[in-house]
């Protein structure tokens, strides 16, 4: 297993790929909170829902096309480097039946493009319902609100944990303010709060270990990533089912 981890940590930090997985991760982080937002008011989401499915052995190219549409008609489209059709097509496509609003299972576990560029509402909890039933778990994003939120719905191993690093910045990434205190919105926030003493100004600025959600060890500037994560500048965290 490290071995593996060690060939992907190799393949995302040093090869040329880097750049475009962290637009992905961005993109997948924002359509994702996009459709995550209004379930803080709506309790339940829609009933009698059906679903147009895609698989990577045997890709159905109306649905693929379909899906890429669908992906691609929000706010977002213009903005951020697309999943091709190619590559949509390796993967397994979930489409709400009717609706642009769906999610994609890459390389057999991997949740991806959750988005909803529909009228409905309240489909988050469905999609990541449907998506671990059909094999999905794992997925990555950008630490802030999504935290929380895949932390309660099962996702509690911290696999791995890329800091952000300016030269890659995502395309178009909307720099939220993050509060890297909150254990809603960070994966730090247990060992900032510890290292906190009378306020932000008081944390060290030096690297020093500590240990993150579920007991993630790393090393860190504390003063930096306080301030790297005040303007919006948040580390990408692996997840996958505990």
């Amino acid at each position: 297993m490290k071995k593996i981890l060690h060939s992907w940590r190799y393949f995302i930090t040093e090869s040329k790929q880097v750049e475009k997985y962290f637009t992905e991760v961005a993109l997948n982080t924002m359509s994702a909170a996009d459709v995550f937002a209004d379930e803080e008011v709506i309790e339940e989401g829609p009933e009698n829902l059906s679903y147009e499915v895609s698989v990577a052995s045997n890709p159905e190219d109306e649905i693929v096309q379909k899906f890429y549409d669908s992906l691609y008609a929000g706010k977002r489209s213009g903005f951020l480097s697309p999943y091709t059709l190619d590559e949509l097509a390796l993967m397994d496509l979930y489409l709400l039946e009717g609706h642009h609003a769906g999610f994609a299972i890459k390389d057999g576990d991997d949740i991806v493009s959750v988005h909803n560029n529909s009228d409905l509402r309240g489909l988050g909890s469905e999609f990541l319902r449907m998506a671990k039933e059909s094999g999905g778990a794992r997925l990555d994003h950008f630490d802030g609100f999504l935290s929380g939120l895949y932390r309660a719905h099962g996702f509690t191993d911290v696999y791995e944990i890329y800091q952000w690093d300016e030269q890659y910045q995502p395309a178009a990434w909307d720099y939220p303010e993050i509060d890297i205190a909150d254990p809603a919105t960070s994966v730090y926030a247990a060992a900032i709060d510890e290292l906190i003493y009378e306020n932000p100004e008081t944390l060290p600025n030096k690297k020093v270990e500590i240990v993150a959600e579920d007991d993630f060890p790393i090393a860190i500037n504390p003063n930096l990533k306080y301030n790297s994560y005040r303007y919006g500048r948040p580390d990408v965290i692996m997840r996958k089912l505990g």
